[in-house]
């Protein structure tokens, strides 16, 4: 279904490291404050952890030039500019803590030390009706790698949240800057039970394992997997559907969406630019963006 996919290999601005990556821009690195302990059993600075990404990334584009922060605003706002400023496809922002992290619709996204909070600049060779489809491969390509380097069942729910066991563990949001496109990846994978935000029934992968995981080997494999399933996107589009339903919890359930008219119906599947299609007593109806609940649906007794 499109190829194998491949093994594994401001004010708010703290201290922060850049690797020149494929474009051979300099190496810089901005003044702030101590860095945090981010890996699995040692402190990094900002400069370690992207020294040991760069030393571990598989990809040709994705993490190639990449800056680490140890803290930031958020992700996305930093990219946004850089992409502005011509960055090149795959130059890549990650923060060790984000202070205004967000999430879909503007909400806030909890986002402390431990977890892994990246964006990435896309240039994409599509139509922009398929844009949305960006989100899948994103969701997709972060599904691949936390199931692999968590050895957990990862599945989506419509459109980007990344879900262990009904608990979300992590999202995806993709926002416009001009002609480029901003994907944001959060993932709560070394954050504590007491740090979780109780309000969405959040996990980790710490929570839930019991032990941290490497988050330099976890973001080598975001990148990777993100970058693979984004080059499948423009060869076939039709082959990332297939590869986002691999991983879904949404189609073929009862749903509730909440967007710009709210509905319930039963999520038949998503059609090609990548809108949610739900069946209602009015008949099908096409959802572009929204909110997504899984309802329960009671059998009655017999």
């Amino acid at each position: 279904m499109g190829g194998t996919v491949p093994p594994l290999p401001d004010s708010d601005r703290g201290r922060g490291a850049s690797r020149p990556g494929a474009s051979g821009q300099p190496r810089g690195r901005d003044a702030g404050t101590p860095a945090v302990a981010v890996s699995t059993h040692r402190a990094m600075t900002p400069e370690s952890m992207a020294g040991a990404i760069e030393a571990g990334l598989k990809t040709d584009r994705f993490g190639r030039p990449l800056s680490v922060y140890e803290q930031v605003g958020s992700t996305n706002d930093e990219a946004a500019p850089l992409a502005r400023q011509g960055a090149p496809e795959g130059t890549t922002v990650i923060a060790q803590v984000q202070t205004r992290g967000r999430g879909r619709r503007g909400r806030t996204w909890h986002s402390p030390a431990g977890g892994l909070w990246l964006s990435v600049v896309l240039r994409p060779r599509l139509a922009r009706e398929q844009w949305p489809l960006l989100g899948l491969a994103a969701s997709a390509g972060a599904a691949d790698a936390v199931g692999e380097v968590a050895r957990l069942p990862v599945r989506v729910k419509w459109p980007n949240d990344l879900l262990v066991e009904k608990r979300k563990i992590g999202g995806v949001l993709i926002e416009t800057s001009g002609t480029a496109a901003i994907a944001g990846i959060g993932i709560n994978a070394n954050v504590p039970p007491g740090a979780l935000d109780p309000e969405i029934g959040a996990t980790s992968l710490l929570a839930w394992l019991g032990h941290p995981v490497d988050l330099v080997e976890l973001a080598c494999a975001v990148l990777g997997r993100f970058e693979w399933h984004y080059d499948l996107l423009h060869r076939d589009p039709e082959a990332i559907l297939g590869r986002w339903r691999e991983h879904d919890v949404t189609l073929g359930r009862q749903v509730r969406v909440w967007g710009a008219q709210d509905l319930e119906g039963v999520a038949e599947d998503v059609d090609s630019r990548g809108a949610l299609l739900v069946r209602t007593p009015e008949g099908l109806q096409r959802v572009v963006a929204g909110d997504v609940s899984l309802r329960t649906v009671e059998t009655p007794a017999e």
